[in-house]
């Protein structure tokens, strides 16, 4: 008895299913690329927080102005 040809198409289809899927390491590789790229594009990147680089008596003055 030999295969038929669903049989054949669908062993075909797991055969191409095997080689498009990607190891662990492929993934690791490519969420660094993509969080270097992400922290290079302006549009991306949240703009710093101005409040982490003043000290305590600017940041009563300009609570005081709101």
């Amino acid at each position: 008895m030999g295969f038929t040809n669903m049989d054949k198409k669908t062993l075909q289809q797991d055969k191409e299913i095997l080689k498009q899927q990607h190891t662990g390491n492929d993934v690791k590789i490519a969420e660094k690329a993509a969080e270097a790229d992400i922290e290079k594009d302006v549009d991306l990147t949240p703009p710093p927080d101005l409040g982490n680089d003043r000290d305590e008596g600017e940041l009563a003055r300009l609570e005081g102005e709101d």
